[in-house]
């Protein structure tokens, strides 16, 4: 989708920033918030095929993509605050909300500060219940909530991302986060939409989403919820299926590796994610 597509659209926050967003179809309503440094773009595969059945909006975070590159906002809650205001901007009800890890937990800040009366139904991808591993844990707890990293580690990587070496930090995405057998083009498409953010703002950023916990939201979600997951993700499968017996009537939809089951299945293996998404929704 070219950059001065027509389903390309601006709107602005009520602090300043002017953030990009994509919109295309008509129907049902289905919001995507990308993950942490991703562009919008990521899901052209949605946007192709799902709009011919539902109008797909696809928001570039503060920051992010065509997004404006303000120097103030990189916390959850201000994220959390802007996607209320595109909801706002829109007129949306009945919306089926889509998060792709940390477009998730933008999400579950956005649910615990504005409430349900929006929401039809949520799909989360691939969100560890707590980013940040605590040493008290046991193993089990660990399997539950699905950490990725440790106080010490995270410093390390933030000042990695801080200044900006980026050839370092895209070889372990890469490594962490694609199938091995992944497709070129499929590569190509994370590839260039990845790594959008200011490099400060994106250090900043991501050391505030490690520090979430939405584990007390859980129970409390009352609309119908698609927890997708993936068998290789670094993310554990098993923290996917905790999340899913921890939210009242969830569904649960895991890819295996082979399936494109990594942390990107809306790329890797975009027809089976399409067709799971629009069985949910309907």
């Amino acid at each position: 989708m070219a950059i001065n597509s027509p389903y390309s659209h601006y709107f602005s926050t009520n602090d300043g920033a002017k953030l990009h967003y994509l919109d295309k179809g008509k129907g049902p309503s289905l919001l995507l918030l990308p993950s942490w440094n991703i562009s919008c773009r990521i899901f052209k595969y949605q946007l192709e095929e799902l709009s011919q059945k539902y109008r797909i909006i696809a928001l570039d975070m503060r920051g992010h993509g065509l997004s404006e590159k303000v120097n103030y906002g990189y916390k959850v809650h201000r994220f959390a605050k802007d996607l209320h205001e595109l909801i706002k901007h829109l007129q949306l009800s009945e919306l089926n909300l889509l998060g792709h890890t940390f477009g998730a937990t933008v999400i579950c800040c956005y649910l615990e500060l504005f409430g349900f009366s929006s929401i039809s139904k949520l799909i989360f991808i691939d969100r560890a219940a707590v980013p940040m591993m605590n040493p008290i844990w046991t193993r089990t707890e660990i399997q539950r909530y699905g950490p990725t990293s440790d106080p010490k580690s995270l410093e390390n990587l933030c000042h990695q991302i801080a200044i900006n070496q980026n050839d370092q930090f895209m070889k372990l995405f890469f490594n962490t986060m694609v199938n091995r057998l992944a497709k070129d083009e499929h590569k190509e498409l994370i590839l260039k939409n990845s790594g959008t953010l200011p490099k400060k703002a994106a250090a900043l950023l991501f050391n505030n989403l490690y520090y979430q916990d939405w584990r007390t939201l859980f129970p409390r979600i009352t609309k119908p919820t698609l927890v997708i997951g993936g068998r290789a993700s670094l993310i554990s499968a098993s923290s996917q299926i905790w999340t899913s017996q921890q939210i009242p009537n969830a569904k649960l939809i895991i890819f295996e590796e082979d399936e494109g089951g990594k942390h990107f299945p809306f790329v890797e293996n975009a027809k089976k994610f399409n067709r799971v998404i629009d069985k949910f929704i309907q």
